[in-house]
């Protein structure tokens, strides 16, 4: 006969920060002392997967864990199948009920249930066991959180579907692992690579945060907690790591679930494709959405304990707004409200999507039937911010798990692409390189060529070792102004260089930069000849690969921009139309005074004229 405990916290703040909290089942249980667990994912032949977990206290536990089901900012609920403890099944369900149901920020009422059913010898301790370790910490942990909730001033109105935390879970101190004066050794040895006032805050952090805030330590989010620039906190991380007070990994992202699939210690160990066993998916690995730079601290100053208690919950993956897995000929309708967006509608088993675009649509009936052969339904919109109807029916013979999920990523995250293309990493992570033979695509990079006008004359009439001195001190000014851009110089080819930018507009304000100052700052050291540049822009995709023992870039985005340099007079910035229509038609030359001349560029190896700007300053 089932039994069940339930109680219930109210909250005064926004669904969306409550939902934040109780949703993230793995720091509830972290911070309610439930024990860590171990698990496994097996992969099924219909593209499911069985999750199977263990822990022990007092006694062992062992269960099979179904897919949890959640609707966004409403419900949660999960289900374990026991084979060994004082349960033969357990549910756990957590409901919000707003106080006002037209209006989210009006507070709301947190009911969690805990139903179950003893099992064995040890089942008569089910009911005390689950009120003791289940009901008392929970409700601890909500009450904690809804009074912080209920103190905090500052009100956030982000897309709850990205990961932050409007609280911590707790503030009780807890005992670390941290050596206070290794901390502080290794924290000067930093100092001497890059000096900063961040250090003292890093090495706090170092000391003071549980090991859960330090597995995956993301410089964006303490740039946000710090309230600091993230540049120099990226700055920060990278020399930390150099020094030996944080180590630096690559994760590999699954595209579904976004979790961490492997945790490699070098590029070399990436490999083209990766699979999650999670979600039952082999996925390309490419630079900008599934390879993702993290940090933690080193084991000489801290070791950090890697610790798991609930991988499934909606915490965990805060981009999916619905998951539920249907039997076959099982229907579920309901409401949800949903930030502005776009959403895609996935199901196990099949290589079809669907999208929702979430913004001024009407308030109609977003509905899709899943059949043994296709996903029967168009492409849905739906309003943002109000409540609007859904119907999922599965007509198949298979069981399907059906995931509605947010495709904006998380902005807390440091892409491999976006680390590679940064000067500092390259000059201080030099021996970072993917594997020989190894390609990555880059989702998009912006490439800028330079070149000495004249260089040829230049070397006959100075002589080849002035001619050479003057080109070197020119490489140090293009390497402080693309460094400056937050961009990489890839290469020097001759008196050339080739650089890489993630965004174009770094790589345009880069440009007009080379040409105000480049000249001048040979002639301030000791040269008597200036130097005038030829530069030229294209952005677009490319492949990754290590060439000549370091990172390089290939592709027709790559050709387009060597080409369109060589259009060049000198003293110019040639740009492709097409990068020029992604940065509003290059604002930052127009702000500055430059004036463009629209042009054909006849390219080697485009079959057609390419159509460019030719930007000059009167």
């Amino acid at each position: 006969m089932p039994k069940a405990l339930t109680f219930d916290v109210h909250f005064d703040a926004p669904i969306t920060e409550v939902w934040r909290v109780v949703s993230d089942t793995d720091l509830v249980d972290a911070a309610a002392g439930m024990p860590a667990i171990n698990y496994r994912d097996e992969p099924q032949p219909d593209g499911t997967s069985r999750r199977f977990c263990s822990y022990r206290k007092l006694v062992s536990f062992e269960y099979e864990e179904l897919p949890f089901t959640w609707i966004h900012e409403q419900r949660y609920e999960v289900n374990r199948v026991y084979s060994k403890g004082p349960f033969s099944t357990f549910r756990h369900l957590c409901e919000i009920i707003p106080d006002d149901p037209r209006n989210p920020d009006a507070g709301c009422t947190v009911r969690t249930t805990f139903e179950f059913e003893p099992s064995g010898v040890f089942g008569v301790f089910a009911t005390s066991g689950t009120r003791n370790d289940g009901v008392k910490p929970y409700q601890r942990v909500f009450s904690e959180a809804a009074q912080r909730l209920r103190e905090k001033t500052r009100r956030e109105r982000a897309h709850s579907a990205i990961l932050y935390r409007p609280v911590d879970l707790t503030e009780q101190p807890r005992p670390t692992g941290a050596d206070a004066a290794r901390v502080r050794e290794y924290a000067e040895r930093t100092r001497k690579l890059f000096d900063s006032p961040l250090i003292d805050k890093l090495s706090e952090a170092i000391v003071r945060q549980p090991d859960d805030k330090l597995r995956r330590m993301q410089p964006r989010a303490y740039a946000a907690k710090w309230r600091a620039d993230p540049g120099e906190t990226l700055n920060l991380f990278l020399a930390a790591t150099r020094a030996g007070m944080l180590k630096m990994r690559w994760d590999v992202i699954c595209p579904h679930c976004r979790g961490d699939k492997m945790n490699l210690a070098s590029l070399t160990e990436v490999r083209e494709r990766a699979f999650c066993p999670a979600c039952n998916v082999d996925f390309d690995v490419d630079l900008d959405r599934s390879l993702e730079a993290v940090f933690t601290p080193h084991p000489q100053v801290r070791e950090v304990v890697e610790a798991h208690y609930c991988l499934g919950g909606p915490g965990t993956t805060p981009h999916i707004v619905y998951q539920r897995q249907l039997m076959p000929g099982q229907e579920h309708a309901f409401r949800i409200r949903l930030a502005q967006g776009r959403y895609r509608a996935r199901f196990t088993g099949s290589k079809e999507y669907r999208w929702i675009d979430v913004g001024a649509g009407p308030a109609a009936q977003v509905a899709f039937m899943i059949t043994d052969g296709a996903i029967e339904g168009a492409d849905q919109s739906a309003p943002a911010g109000q409540l609007f109807d859904v119907r999922v029916r599965n007509d198949s013979k298979r069981t399907v798990l059906v995931v509605f999920e947010s495709v904006e990523w998380a902005r807390d995250a440091l892409p491999a692409g976006e680390l590679v293309a940064d000067q500092r990493f390259r000059d201080l992570f030099s021996s970072e390189v993917l594997a020989p033979g190894i390609k990555l695509a880059v989702e998009d990079a912006t490439i800028l060529f330079t070149d000495v006008v004249g260089s040829t004359a230049m070397y006959n009439t100075m002589g080849d070792a002035r001619a050479f001195a003057l080109v070197r001190t020119h490489f140090d000014v293009l390497h402080e102004i693309v460094e400056k851009f937050h961009g990489a110089i890839v290469k020097t080819i001759g008196d050339a260089i080739m650089a890489v930018f993630t965004k174009p507009e770094n790589a345009i304000a880069a440009a007009s930069e080379l040409h105000a100052r480049t000249d001048e700052y040979v002639r301030q050291h000791g040269h008597n000849e200036g130097v005038q540049l030829k530069i030229g822009l294209h952005g677009g995709p490319c492949i990754a690969v290590t060439l000549n023992e370091r990172l390089d870039y290939f592709g027709t985005t790559v050709n387009l921009a060597a080409r369109v340099q060589g259009m060049s007079q000198g003293g110019d910035i040639m740009v492709t139309s097409q990068l020029a229509e992604r940065t509003d038609n290059c604002a930052r030359l127009r702000e500055q005074g430059w004036q463009s001349q629209p042009e054909q560029a006849q390219a080697k190896g485009f079959d057609q004229p390419v159509p460019v700007l030719r930007w000059t300053r009167p």
